[in-house]
């Protein structure tokens, strides 16, 4: 599994504790190493080789003027996650290829009517597997930012932050439960168009865990059935001027309904981008970049016509497979594609996407392992728009 899935894939509660580490040491390296906003990424896990593409952060990641027109559905609990989590059910055959598919994508979000507003809203249905024991990996981390402090006090900070860095690395690398647990949460988020105004992320955990296969719950049960995730609702408020896609920190919810609208000036745009991704120095190809950025994008509020030339880059590309009309998590049926390559450590790693092609809105993305019993990660888009004040709904 690769870092940015782990990043994804990590109790929300670390962020506390590396934002608190970030802002007392550095301001960019170790809080990058962490990071994950209270509401989870839009953007989501990379895959490296140029003709395989996008499937859906993820996000990730993790987005921000157009409005993604979703049916006002409730957010259910869901059923456990062990059953939300398998794989969803082709309800026919494939019917259009995966290049179809986006182009009528393409099609339907330009027809989109344009909206604004003070707040952008999202509320999305998150499954995702259960990586640490939280209790235990924030035992871990807390030491190992203590030492860090004691090394840098008694000689180089710059050497004390070379030694966490490495130590944190390793500690991501073997920290993994040994068996699969999974839970579920409903995530809403207000993000505040204008600079300076109070953002509010709202989780609404499922509290329990479920399990891959009965064996995987008796290996909890012999580790002494540790506590993996705790149950209730949590409202975080903020300030901060956060940013809608991790590669792409200079768009923001204020300038991404500036995108270009045409498929070839966008995609110069993406190019450039990418250029001045934080990740530059790095092999990261165009094809990785454009997964992820794909994801984040279209949970924000890009204008219709950006939406459209998106889907039309995105119908450029090679290596996406259509795997026919499926269900999301909410019983809502479109057009469903798919990209695998090999993952860190010699598995096979898919990404999925279900797209709406008479809406041109994403519905759900997920990415699955190979011979998993459910997806390491599923993000269910439930609703989205343009609000006027916090706590309101589209």
């Amino acid at each position: 599994m690769t870092d940015r899935m782990f990043a994804q894939l990590k109790p929300a509660r670390l962020e506390e504790l590396t934002e608190a580490a970030h802002s007392r040491h550095r301001a960019d390296d170790l809080a990058r190493a962490f990071r994950t906003p209270p509401a989870p990424p839009k953007a989501a896990v990379p895959f490296r080789r140029r003709p395989l593409l996008l499937s859906g952060g993820l996000v990730a990641a993790g987005l921000a003027a157009a409005v993604i027109v979703a049916p006002h559905v409730a957010p259910q609990p869901g059923p456990a996650p062990s059953a939300a989590l398998s794989r969803t059910v082709a309800t026919r055959p494939a019917a259009l290829d995966a290049r179809s598919v986006l182009l009528a994508a393409a099609e339907s979000a330009a027809r989109t009517p344009a909206s604004t507003g003070r707040y952008w809203y999202t509320r999305e249905r998150t499954f995702s597997r259960v990586r640490v024991d939280e209790d235990a990996y924030v035992a871990k981390l807390k030491a190992l930012a203590a030492e860090r402090d004691r090394r840098a006090a008694s000689g180089s900070k710059e050497a004390a932050d070379r030694w966490l860095d490495a130590q944190v690395s390793k500690l991501k690398k073997t920290s993994d439960l040994a068996y699969a647990a999974y839970s579920g949460s409903t995530d809403e988020s207000w993000r505040a168009r204008a600079k300076g105004d109070v953002n509010r992320n709202v989780r609404r955990s499922d509290g329990k865990i479920t399990f891959g296969s009965p064996e995987d719950e008796e290996k909890w049960r012999s580790s002494g059935s540790p506590r993996l995730i705790k149950g209730g609702r949590t409202v975080d408020d903020d300030r901060l001027d956060r940013v809608l896609s991790i590669d792409n920190p200079s768009l923001t919810i204020r300038n991404v309904d500036r995108l270009p609208t045409g498929e070839k000036a966008f995609g110069r745009r993406l190019h450039e981008l990418y250029r001045a991704r934080p990740s530059g120095g790095t092999d990261e190809d165009f094809s990785v970049y454009l997964w992820q950025t794909a994801v984040d994008l279209l949970n924000a509020p890009i204008t219709p016509g950006t939406r459209a030339a998106l889907f039309r880059v995105l119908a450029g590309e090679q290596g996406l497979t259509a795997l026919g009309e499926r269900a999301d998590s909410l019983g809502r049926t479109g057009a469903a594609l798919a990209a695998t390559e090999p993952g860190d450590h010699g598995e096979s790693i898919e990404y999925r996407i279900i797209v709406d092609p008479g809406s041109g809105r994403l519905l759900q993305y997920e990415v699955a392992g190979d011979g998993a019993s459910a997806p390491y990660l599923r993000v269910t888009l439930v609703d989205a728009g343009w609000v006027d004040a916090l706590g309101r709904r589209p």
